[in-house]
């Protein structure tokens, strides 16, 4: 299975190709993890956004779009909409292409029939190896399996250097208690990982943060162009967006009515 999981992220590009063994440490085996079921619903480009149960890591294209060519394979980071989907090329860039000019839906329900075998959620997959639990001094990873146990992700991209962000760590600090949510901080700050785990603990508030190297290039993936920072962004475990936006006073309460949201659960 390991084997597997370093052929697959080794094929991703950008911020998706580094070594999980270089980049941090996947402590034990993966999680059991099964999601083929062949007596679900079809999927189809209508309802590819809400069975992100099935969507694939790895998508290509079917045919030529803008500068790639027929076959081009990229990363899927997320189902924008019925239409559109967000796909990282690596050195040909970040692009929303058409569903239509991709393989998604027949990867998709390779992976609804068992043709496929998917590992672990997609955005788990790529963020999981390259966690660092800031809880102690020494700076090491955060556990893969204690990752995989959350159900929703909620990514926080800002500068733990900067005054608002005493004000971002006080309000997200209500959903600790919440057993399906992880937050996982993206620091802005481009400053050692030592340092970043220090801050965190001076702060009282000491969730998994990004490598340094790497937060940039994610924040670049899963953010839309222009958003300002600091952003949240919560999602599901395969990318699926339940709420995007700039951090502000009610950010907690908006984050409580994505979490109580159908879309939450995917039902």
């Amino acid at each position: 299975m390991k084997r597997f999981l370093l052929l697959l992220l080794a094929l991703a590009p950008a911020a998706l190709r580094a070594d999980p063994l270089s980049e941090g440490h996947m402590t034990g085996k993966l999680p059991e993890y099964h999601v083929a079921d062949a007596a679900a619903p079809v999927v189809t480009e209508a309802n590819l956004v809400e069975r992100e149960l099935f969507w694939p890591y790895q998508t290509a294209l079917t045919k030529p779009w803008e500068s790639l060519g027929r076959g081009s394979l990229g990363v899927l980071i997320r189902v924008e909409s019925a239409r559109a989907a967000r796909i990282d090329f690596g050195r040909d860039g970040l692009r929303e292409v058409p569903i239509s000019a991709t393989d998604l839906v027949e990867r998709s329900n390779a992976v609804r029939l068992g043709k496929v075998e998917k590992v672990a959620p997609n955005f788990l997959l790529a963020i999981g190896p390259r966690l660092l639990d800031s809880r102690t001094p020494l700076v090491k990873a955060f556990d893969f399996k204690e990752a995989a146990t959350h159900r929703v992700f909620l990514c926080v991209f800002a500068d733990p250097w900067r005054k608002e962000f005493e004000a971002i760590a006080t309000a997200l600090e209500r959903l600790r208690d919440r057993p399906d949510v992880l937050t996982i901080l993206f620091p802005q700050s481009h400053r050692p990982d030592s340092q970043v785990s220090g801050q965190l603990r001076a702060m009282k508030w000491t969730p998994p943060f990004v490598y340094a190297h790497l937060s940039e290039p994610y924040t670049h993936s899963l953010l839309h162009a222009g958003t300002p920072l600091p952003a949240i962004l919560l999602q599901t475990g395969d990318g699926r967006v339940l709420y995007e936006g700039r951090f502000g006073s009610d950010v907690v309460a908006k984050l409580d009515a994505a979490l109580r949201a159908p879309l939450a659960s995917g039902e």
